[in-house]
């Protein structure tokens, strides 16, 4: 096979510099290493491999996955569209197939993916230890976008939204994909059990991102950051949460209004219960919108010095970790 089978049958040997270079030409630019308080880029090698095929952040959460998505493969890419999902480019492993908001994010197939080279050396079957997590990894990837280029439309969706490199054509991504289906496959061509051999994730499809940031908040406070943030700013936050007070109180003044009616009819208005509960529910819905509103104001208070508190901190301990200072500085006049 072009890739991923020549892998399964090719010892792992060290590989000779010329091809090394030509592996390397094939990596990112450049690469950022370290937390955010130590971050730093260097030159890719092969060490970047765990942070562009393993989806660590993920695989950490896989006992909560089923609450994010179904263990089946991701839609093709014209299902996608059909759905209403724009589909945006992501490098990051964890974000692929990810979906809210109208949305879903995909990693582009890396180039040296595709080269047989890469895998008979790095990924083929009789790598040990962490190369073959890694394996596991690349082949679930791999997987995923066999189910999601299976037409000719979603190969031009994949080609105008620069998820495979430009040289591939659809006949030999045809061959491609024939070739890793038949690999594994038995005499009938079924290969549902090529899904044993990759990593957990990838057993999972199109993952919901309100679940994925409702795991992170439920194991680590409402406070963190989440997967990844549905919104960016506070107005961002004042937008959600206000529109979710706006359909509440509607939905309480429609109440109020089948109230008002039902007060109007003979058997309902000398209804002891009834005139009880109209009462309750008036004061509820003068109280109720009012300490949303309330409520709202005090948790933006809270979020607002919560970040402001922990920028400044961040900021002190990135100057320490750097080993300098920055701030206003007097310019002399001429």
């Amino acid at each position: 096979m072009s890739a991923a089978s020549q892998g399964s049958s090719v010892s792992h040997s060290p590989s000779p510099p010329d091809k090394d270079h030509e592996l390397h030409d094939q990596f990112p630019a450049s690469f950022r290493t370290g937390d955010d308080i130590s971050t730093s880029y260097g030159i890719p090698h092969f060490d970047l491999l765990t942070s562009e095929l393993s989806p660590t952040r993920i695989h950490q959460r896989i006992r909560y996955l089923w609450l994010a998505g179904r263990p089946v493969p991701p839609r093709p890419l014209h299902h996608q569209l059909l759905l209403g999902r724009d589909i945006f480019v992501s490098e990051r492993i964890d974000l692929h197939l990810v979906w809210g908001g109208g949305r879903i994010f995909v990693k582009p197939i890396p180039r040296y993916l595709l080269n047989p080279d890469f895998w008979s050396t790095h990924l083929s079957s009789q790598t040990h230890g962490n190369w073959t997590h890694l394996r596991q990894c690349a082949m679930g990837f791999l997987l995923s976008y066999v189910a999601l280029i299976a037409y000719e439309s979603d190969f031009r969706i994949a080609t105008e939204k620069g998820l495979i490199p430009p040289s591939m054509s659809w006949s030999r991504w045809r061959r491609f994909v024939r070739e890793m289906l038949h690999a594994q496959g038995d005499s009938k061509g079924e290969n549902n059990h090529l899904w044993g051999d990759v990593a957990e994730r990838f057993i999972y499809g199109e993952l919901r991102l309100n679940r994925l940031n409702m795991i992170e908040a439920v194991l680590r406070g409402p406070f963190s950051r989440g997967f990844l943030a549905t919104w960016t700013s506070f107005g961002g936050l004042y937008q959600y949460t206000s529109a979710a007070i706006i359909a509440g109180t509607a939905y309480i003044l429609l109440i109020l209004s089948a109230m008002q009616v039902g007060l109007g009819t003979t058997k309902l208005a000398g209804d002891e219960a009834f005139q009880a509960a109209s009462y309750r529910f008036t004061v509820f819905s003068i109280l109720g919108p009012l300490g949303a509103v309330m409520a709202l104001v005090f948790a933006f208070a809270v979020a607002l010095l919560y970040n402001a508190i922990r920028t400044k901190n961040f900021e002190a301990k990135r100057s320490e970790q750097l080993g300098r200072t920055w701030g206003p500085r007097h310019v002399s006049k001429v």
